[in-house]
């Protein structure tokens, strides 16, 4: 395998844990999504959560309720649109998404816990390569490299 494979290998089973620890916080992909994007982006409209992750608005209302009942996220009325809303994170919100990206961070650390500080800064300036292409390569809607 070369460097690509390799790292398109490791990504996906990085990836694979990292939701099994979202899903032992009850959160899918769709909802840290929402919770992550709320909290680097700040309040968003309900068309722009949708929008931004690729999901048709009755997909994104029906998210948007199940986290309101469990007090992630509350909606207010638009100031410029009486019809429209906008979804913002409650404090409970916030300290999920914080737990969350705490236990993500962690479990990385831990896989990463028997390199030496060289190879750390190898793996480090790879990412900080990848996250660049990648965000090139999205629209605006591409998500901030510190989620």
């Amino acid at each position: 395998m070369d460097a690509a494979e390799h790292l398109y290998v490791a990504l996906q089973h990085a990836g694979r844990r990292l939701r099994e620890l979202d899903e032992e916080l009850g959160l899918s992909p769709i909802r840290f999504a929402v919770l992550a994007r709320l909290r680097y982006d700040g309040p968003q409209r309900i068309g722009e959560l949708a929008r931004r992750e690729g999901v048709a608005q009755p997909t994104i209302t029906q998210v948007v309720q199940g986290m309101e009942r469990l007090d992630l996220v509350a909606r207010r009325p638009a100031g410029d649109d009486g019809r429209g809303c906008v979804v913002e994170l409650t404090g409970h919100g916030r300290a999920v998404v914080r737990r969350a990206r705490a236990r993500k961070i962690a479990w990385v650390d831990a896989a990463l816990g028997d390199l030496d500080a060289g190879q750390r800064a190898v793996l480090a300036t790879a990412a900080v390569a990848v996250l660049a292409t990648a965000a090139a390569k999205v629209d605006d809607g591409a998500r901030s490299p510190d989620r």
